[in-house]
């Protein structure tokens, strides 16, 4: 049984408590704190996830317990609501609440059984002004194996009637695939087990990025909860999460004084100037279609179809101008040829909700890069292209045809800038990742410069072919040692190379390049005769004619770092660049490392 906390009326004494519903007394002492969930992009502020607060106050440990004890006493309905009206409260009274949304976690046992009163949420709502758009469910595979079909029905009206869902702890449970498949949610919610440690576990971020993916695909925005620092926040960006909550945002709070409309630390940086030519591509491809209200009838969205004739589909969106699917018109032959003009029946119809018809479609933003945009539709069936969102309301459409052209165009570009002999991004991309490295001072950069040592007299004994092999080889493991979001590698011609990190600190990059020499001189010793790898070196001429001896391919690395805040010209750079080659080739481990100061 509950025990709640007394209060100070006279009708909290033990007496009146036992012999009046627990609800009363349960509500006096429960209170919710919101925490902001925002777009990783741009820091601003999406919705607030409502949290219970006090449960301890009414008698039950955690908030699961509470509701667990509500439901063995049979008012766990009766309290959800209860909880929905103290949510509303605490959001209305947010003066950042415009143009957001609630998320409220709904248990939903037992949910559409005769007269339960969480089906009529929508009416509570209006009393708070709320739109049912701006409320978000949050369900969870908690109690998913205790669903009838009654309580599946009463979820799909729900969500009909305009309310949003989300899959809350994806990943906890072992019926989150199923439930991805039978809800369709709106959201899907990853769970902290997957973040904690993201940025450092190659497994866990493989799970993140393959959600994202997939939720990507069937219409779901990912969000990463529980976010604590900034290396998970931007492995769950680089991942492909859309939205971000946790103590590394902000602390849940109970105070409408605290809530910002946007977070700076969260901003991400501005793309540079290929990733801005890739995103007006896209934009010059999309497709302005003319779009429909989910709240409209058959009759309005016909009335498109008609006055727009060349359109074979149409985006939904709701009241905040997101959308929520898209309708082909034919899915509609049936319904429309059904009945004839006089049919009442058939005239009826045409004032019924259109949500029926409303399908998912996948979904991306208009930042995501090209490549990304063709994994989503390649992975979707029978889809007729992509929504494009911009801030999470609706950009545009990409149809498949626009979509190929780009990655066509792209392809295009990229073949005229790589290195024809290792493919890999030639010297005009190495020169405008360095003029945009050096320009960007929100974090730490550091460029590494590599050259082969005794290169020449190595080209002389075994000729250019094997010369080549060796670069070739070098390029492979480059690419392996320097990989992933916020790197970059290039070969800027015969054995010179350069990469770089736009994170991270310099002890890092350092043992990352260790790590490359070390792989290199190890494998590029099997292009050397038996002979020569026993004696540990080949005898050749030098540049001047004289016979010596030279020691076995290595290669010799330079790293400038830039600091954060730290402006530098790149014409500056590079002169130090040529510096640093030369020390390191003097040095005796071949590597060395300077901080760049204006």
């Amino acid at each position: 049984m509950f025990s709640p906390a007394n209060s100070d009326q006279e009708d909290d004494s033990p007496q009146a408590v036992s012999s009046q519903p627990p609800l009363k007394y349960i509500l006096k002492s429960l209170d919710y704190a919101l925490q902001p969930i925002v777009d990783v992009g741009t820091g601003v502020v999406y919705g607030y996830e409502a949290q219970i607060r006090n449960c301890a106050q009414a008698g039950a440990e955690t908030p699961d317990a509470l509701l667990n004890q509500a439901y063995a006493e049979g008012f766990l309905a009766e309290l959800e609501i209860a909880l929905l009206r103290k949510a509303a409260t605490k959001f209305k009274a947010l003066r950042t609440a415009n143009g957001t949304k609630l998320f409220f976690k709904l248990d939903g046992r037992d949910l559409g059984t005769e007269n339960d009163p969480r089906m009529e949420m929508g009416a509570i709502l209006v009393e708070y002004g709320l739109q049912k758009s701006q409320i978000c469910l949050e369900l969870s595979d908690r109690h998913y194996e205790a669903h009838d079909d009654v309580a599946h029905h009463a979820m799909n009206d729900l969500r009909q009637s305009g309310f949003m869902i989300a899959l809350d702890d994806f990943g906890r449970g072992s019926s989150e695939l199923r439930l991805l498949h039978d809800m369709s949610p709106n959201y899907v919610r990853i769970d902290r087990f997957f973040l904690n440690g993201i940025d450092s576990d190659p497994r866990r971020k493989l799970f993140v990025t393959t959600v994202a993916n997939l939720a990507h695909v069937l219409g779901a925005r990912v969000i990463a909860e529980c976010v604590e620092t900034e290396r998970e926040f931007k492995a769950c960006r680089d991942a492909g999460c859309d939205l971000i909550q946790g103590y590394y945002v902000a602390k849940p709070s109970a105070s409408s004084a605290t809530a910002k409309l946007f977070y700076d630390h969260i901003r991400a940086e501005s793309p540079g100037g290929k990733r801005k030519e890739e995103q007006s591509r896209i934009r010059n491809e999309l497709l302005d279609l003319p779009t429909v209200q989910y709240d409209s009838s058959m009759s309005d969205l016909l009335d498109l179809f008609v006055h727009n004739q060349d359109a074979s589909i149409i985006p939904v969106l709701d009241a905040n101008h997101e959308p929520r699917g898209i309708i082909h018109e034919r899915d509609l032959k049936a319904y429309l040829y059904a009945g004839g003009p006089d049919d009442e029946d058939a005239k009826a119809a045409l004032n019924f909700p259109l949500r029926s018809f409303v399908r998912a479609c996948p979904i991306a933003d208009i930042d995501s890069n090209a490549d990304m945009l063709l994994v989503t539709f390649a992975s979707s069936i029978n889809s007729d292209g992509i929504i494009i969102t911009q801030n999470f309301r609706y950009a545009g459409f990409l149809s498949a045809t626009s979509l190929l052209k780009i990655i066509h165009e792209k392809r295009l570009q990229e073949a005229q800038d790589q290195n024809p002999l290792t493919g890999l991004p030639g010297n005009g991309a190495v020169n405008r990742f360095v003029t945009e490295a050096v320009a960007n001072k929100s974090g730490d950069r550091h460029i590494c410069y590599m050259d082969f040592d005794n290169f020449k007299p190595f080209n002389d004994t075994y000729g250019y072919r094997q010369g080549d092999r060796a670069i070739i080889l070098f390029s492979e493991l480059l690419q392996r040692h320097v990989s992933g979001a916020n790197t970059f590698h290039g070969h800027i011609g015969g054995d010179d190379f350069l990469a770089g990190f736009l994170a991270g600190d310099q002890a890092e990059v350092a043992t990352r390049m260790h790590a490359l020499k070390r792989a290199f001189r190890n494998d590029v010793e099997s292009f050397y005769d038996p002979e020569h790898r026993t004696q540990g070196f080949i005898k050749a001429q030098d540049r001047f004619g004289t016979m010596r001896e030279f020691p076995l391919l290595q290669c010799s690395v330079s790293i400038l770092t830039i600091p954060r805040g730290v402006s530098a010209n790149s014409n500056l750079v590079t002169e130090e660049m040529m510096l640093l080659k030369g020390a390191a080739k003097s040095n005796d481990n071949g590597l060395v490392m300077k901080t760049y100061s204006a």
